[in-house]
């Protein structure tokens, strides 16, 4: 390949990316859209960007006891979403648009980061055009709310290019741009934390030629003790946003299941990478409760063996491609226990993992043209190779694409790939319920029980259907027959627990307050929690129980971010009823100070604080 045409390099993974993600701009909102978008009042008003570094991505945005525990903190995302709206309100193209620019930028920044790693553009050309069609991107990237990988991926990669540049010319501003481009990346996801990690292994591993051994661990050292700074400023910050690194309603299921679940998820990954099919919002994913299991024993074996491959391949940037894989998809492993079955293994965690993949496969490219077979030009036909796999999975990546069009067909979809789940077919009965289609919500609904009987979600969708509808019996019958079938076990009470929520609330709604109570005790006790505490005290302050309230209400703000306003303002409801006006005022105050401009309560509130 001539000279002249290597500069031209850059720009192939960018126009891929643009041609295989655009269509996505005639897509709407979708899935999380609907709260962090479209009733977001936090992007709103651009005077909140202060906050946005100050508290999680749901709890200032709204006023959902359920979001309001989340232990995310990832304020350049808030800052992206506040600038989107200022430039293109509540259009969704334009927010569609920013998504695939995004895109384009990361993926001309794999090119860019692997030709500096390897010295050669043509493999590194390869790998980010592979990245930049590969149809597992779909989710980040027609998915308004699943950017968040990819804005991570921006700062990570010009962090990583820094880094090389500055382990070849020891330049400390270069140092420095790492340095700085690492902590963007994690002030817009915490998976950018497996940098240091992988700087070590290029320190320890990929660059044997800059020194002995131990020199070039005590360098990796060094440089780890450096990346420790913006590391630590990170998780100050996030300490002061969440009151806790770990705020939330702690794991959900079993250590071990989680562990013994990782090589089968690990397997599933690599099926998604390898097979330009299957991909969905949700891949049902059992987890594996023994070490005899086949599905453990399998894909242990299986990874183990593929480990083995890479290792004797005596390829460093081979085996530095695996580590980039594993490493950057460690942090979605690492939190397999507190994610539902059904997001177990999720598309858009492949984002920045796929990069390693598509390496290794231009890896395979270059290796496949450097080989002699009599009468085959190899030089040619792995291009052509490459070319085709570049069609094949750009064709793929726009039909998948359109799957996120809007709810309907991003749940149908999930069927399409997994019609015997019952998650994906309570997911469609919800979807065809809000699209105002009850019949056909029902009859998935029922499906799913009919599938899995003990599927807790299918119980609560058909309750909560009934009881819109004004159906209150029937929605207590689904229930009580859901919690009759459900065995209590480490596995299912997180569930069991939200199912006694429901009931307790419902049969408040009967003036059945003796069962209420009995419920929401009930629940509390299988699953001490914030959202549970929370409706027990909005349910004691209903029945005059301004004490038990109060008791409620105390505990709920114990395991929230301060910034949740609508616990302040539950309090100081409470605090006037018992007659404690120094305390009631405070916590309006507290609430006016934490709530948005434009919430509704805040007239009424300030009327109240002028009174007492």
């Amino acid at each position: 390949m001539p000279m002249r045409w290597r500069g031209w390099y850059a720009f192939i993974p960018a126009g891929l990316a643009i041609l295989t993600s655009l269509n996505t701009v005639w897509n709407g909102f979708v899935a999380d859209d609907s709260k962090q978008v479209v009733s977001s009042l936090f992007i709103r008003d651009a005077a909140n960007l202060p906050l946005a570094f100050t508290t999680s991505v749901w709890s200032f945005a709204t006023s959902d006891i359920t979001f309001a525990v989340d232990s995310y903190y990832r304020p350049l995302f808030n800052v992206l979403f506040t600038i989107n709206y200022a430039l293109f309100g509540l259009a969704p193209w334009g927010w569609h648009l920013m998504n695939v620019l995004i895109h384009a930028a990361v993926s001309t920044l794999v090119f860019v980061a692997f030709r500096e790693l390897s010295g050669r553009p043509w493999l590194a050309c390869t790998a980010a055009a592979l990245f930049s069609v590969h149809p597992v991107h779909a989710e980040s990237i027609a998915w308004v709310s699943g950017i968040t990988d990819p804005l991570m991926a921006v700062f990570l990669l010009a962090a990583f290019y820094f880094y090389l540049r500055y382990q070849k010319r020891r330049r400390y501003g270069l140092l420095a741009a790492a340095l700085g481009f690492y902590f963007l990346a994690l002030l817009s996801k915490e998976t950018a934390l497996a940098l240091p990690l992988l700087a070590a292994c290029c320190e320890v591993f990929y660059f044997k030629e800059s020194g002995s051994r131990t020199q070039r661990i005590w360098r990796a050292a060094i440089l780890g003790a450096l990346f420790a700074a913006p590391t630590a400023g990170y998780f100050l910050m996030r300490y002061h946003a969440l009151g806790g690194a770990l705020l939330g309603s702690g794991p959900r299921y079993e250590t071990a299941a989680a562990l013994l679940t990782v090589p089968l998820a690990i397997i599933k990954y690599l099926k998604l990478m390898a097979v330009p099919a299957g991909f969905s919002y949700q891949h049902l994913t059992a987890f594996v409760d023994s070490v005899k299991s086949f599905s453990f024993v399998a894909p242990l074996a299986l990874v183990i063996v593929l480990g083995a491959g890479v290792t004797l391949a005596r390829s460093r940037l081979l085996v530095f491609s695996a580590l980039w894989f594993i490493l950057t998809l460690a942090p979605a492993l690492a939190v397999l226990r507190q994610l539902d079955p059904e997001y177990l293994v999720a598309d858009r965690y492949l984002y920045v993992p796929s990069i390693g993949v598509s390496v290794a496969a231009a890896i395979g490219l270059e290796w496949l043209a450097r080989r002699r077979i009599k009468g085959l030009n190899l030089k040619l036909i792995s291009p052509a190779i490459a070319a085709a796999l570049v069609v094949v999975f750009g064709v793929a990546c726009i039909l998948q694409n359109r799957v996120w069009r809007d709810e309907l067909s991003l749940y149908r979809n999930c069927v399409e790939v997994e019609p015997k789940s019952p998650a994906a077919r309570t997911s469609l009965s919800h979807a065809y319920f809000d699209a105002g289609m009850p019949r056909e919500a029902d009859t998935e609904g029922r499906t799913a029980l009919e599938l899995d009987p003990q599927f807790a979600s299918a119980h609560l969708n058909l309750s909560y259907y009934a009881s819109r509808t004004g159906r209150l019996d029937r929605a207590i019958e689904y229930l009580e027959e859901g919690v009759s079938k459900i065995p209590e076990t480490p596995m299912t009470r997180f569930r069991l627990a939200t199912m006694y929520l429901n009931l307790g609330l419902l049969y408040a709604q009967q003036k059945n307050f003796a069962r209420g109570e009995e419920n929401l005790l009930k629940s509390i006790e299988i699953w001490p929690r914030a959202v549970g505490w929370y409706y027990a005290g909005q349910f004691y302050f209903d029945q005059g129980r301004y004490d038990d309230a109060l008791t409620m209400y105390n505990q709920t703000a114990s395991r929230v971010t301060n910034r949740f306003a609508a616990i302040h303002l539950r309090l100081a409801w409470t605090y006037d009823k018992l007659g404690q006006p120094e305390q009631a005022r405070a916590s309006y105050e507290r609430f006016l100070e934490m709530a948005p401009a434009i919430d509704e309560n805040r007239p009424n509130v300030v009327r109240r604080i002028s009174q007492l």
